[in-house]
């Protein structure tokens, strides 16, 4: 209630009251008072529903209208995680912001699980599941790859099969497990049965860019997935014998199935799908 009325710029009482009526001329009741708060009732969730879905749709049909058929401008807001916004799709998106001057890209980029749509017009990010609503379309395909210093290995040894890893020092993406790149850490499960207990985390962060500076800095070894500019100098990649077992992802582009007809939409897409030369 109180965000609501921050929103409306009106008072809570206010907000109470406009609910109020509301629910008198619908003749229902739409919330439930608890003690602390309030819930929907069966019938506010279909209302919800209703509301959502007509925001999206007005949403959807003005952004589309106002797009101007000999050119393409205003501005295009794409949703993703931190490493693909910064790094992945800097490689990506230079033809684009030079084919299309006028047209203003926004990155937003977010942790973990907190990608939603809703923010921007796209998202990059790994699929969406449970969402009817939305396109999701392939971006492309990535492995999860092991990599470390030349220092560490050269103090510590270098692997050549899985169990090898239980006595390494692994560094791992923290924040519960959750991984936006594809992985719940593989690596601490590598080469291991369904009945054996999982390696322990050396060093956890929940930043791919940091995971990289930590294994720069020597203090393991890493899961990475094979994105572009991962590799740096004074990294090498982890292979063990027989070849890591390979661990694929997408990564998908995402957008609401109202805007399928957006120009600057698919003109995005068409661009990070373009063959390099």
């Amino acid at each position: 209630m109180t965000r609501a009325a921050e929103k409306l710029r009106i008072s809570q009482p206010g907000v109470s009251q406009l609910i109020s009526d509301l629910e008198h001329n619908l003749k229902t009741k739409l919330f439930d008072r608890l003690s602390r708060g309030a819930r929907l009732t069966p019938q506010g969730e279909r209302l919800y529903s209703h509301a959502k879905k007509m925001m999206e749709e007005h949403e959807a049909f003005e952004k589309v209208f106002y797009e101007k058929d000999d050119d393409i401008e205003g501005e295009l807001k794409i949703v993703t995680t931190p490493y693909l916004g910064s790094e992945w799709l800097m490689f990506k998106i230079k033809d684009f912001l030079q084919e299309h001057p006028k047209l203003k890209v926004r990155i937003v980029v977010r942790e973990d699980k907190d990608v939603y749509i809703e923010e921007g017009d796209v998202a990059i990010a790994t699929p969406l599941h449970h969402q009817p609503h939305l396109i999701q379309k392939r971006l492309a395909i990535f492995y999860m790859k092991l990599i470390s210093s030349p220092s560490y290995l050269q103090k510590y040894g270098t692997p050549t099969k899985s169990e090898d890893l239980d006595s390494h020092q692994l560094i791992t993406y923290g924040g519960g497990g959750y991984n936006p790149y594809g992985s719940t850490n593989w690596i601490l499960n590598l080469g291991k049965s369904d009945y054996e207990a999982s390696r322990e985390s050396y060093l956890e962060i929940n930043s791919l860019q940091g995971i990289i500076n930590a294994t720069l800095e020597g203090h393991g070894i890493a899961e990475v997935p094979n994105f572009p500019g991962v590799l740096r100098p004074g990294l090498v990649d982890v292979t063990l014998d027989k070849q890591n077992p390979k661990f694929a992802f997408d990564i998908h582009y995402i957008f609401h199935e109202k805007r399928r007809n957006s120009k600057k939409i698919n003109l995005l897409f068409k661009c990070l799908t373009k063959k390099e030369k």
